[in-house]
């Protein structure tokens, strides 16, 4: 029930939710678990699911040309899923995998949150201000990677999100900040 409640509070973060709208949405939730070696979204798969994350990390995986680049992770409290593909209603350009041993979420079929839309009060607003924020988190993004180098990469990283330094693989967070590991070694060792 803490789960749910989080969730809830999530909700209430953005608008304030009636009872009735939050049981309306909490009888169209379904949790479910992955491992570490499952996939959630695999490329080209059309996503079909937002998930609020409950425990573990995710991280989320562009291909290219066989090389793997992480361009985002989740923590308990967040919701995730590949984005644009679950509104576009296109293939993911994502794969999601689990980072730790075990990840437990709550999921939303799309289908369903197009029925929470229509049928409570301030579904739609939900939606637009969830859909604001992932902008900005995508362009925040951007701009962090397009604008400093790979030493203030890591230093901005150490300040805002320190929790990704202590909780994710060196290779997947060098591979976040779109350098190699050995340059992220590197870095981290003229700091200490």
């Amino acid at each position: 029930m803490d789960s749910l409640n989080a969730i809830r509070k999530s909700f209430d973060q953005l608008v304030t939710m009636t009872d009735d709208d939050w049981f309306y949405f909490r009888e169209k939730l379904h949790q479910t678990r992955f491992k570490r070696t499952d996939i959630i979204t695999r490329f080209g798969q059309i996503e079909n699911r937002l998930y609020f994350l409950t425990r573990g990390i995710v991280r989320h995986i562009v291909n290219t040309t066989s090389i793997e680049t992480t361009s985002d992770f989740a923590f308990p409290g967040q919701f995730f899923s590949s984005y644009s593909s679950f509104i576009s209603r296109r293939p993911s350009i994502y794969e999601i995998r689990p980072v730790t041993s075990e990840v437990d979420c709550y999921y939303l079929g799309y289908d369903s949150l197009q029925d929470v839309y229509l049928n409570t009060q301030c579904g739609e607003k939900i939606g637009r201000l969830a859909a604001e924020q992932q902008f900005q988190k995508k362009s925040s993004r951007e701009v962090f990677l397009l604008t400093l180098n790979p030493r203030e990469k890591y230093l901005q990283l150490l300040e805002e999100q320190p929790h990704l330094i202590q909780q994710i693989p060196l290779k997947h967070l060098a591979s976040y900040l779109g350098i190699t590991p050995e340059t992220l070694s590197r870095i981290r060792s003229s700091i200490s």
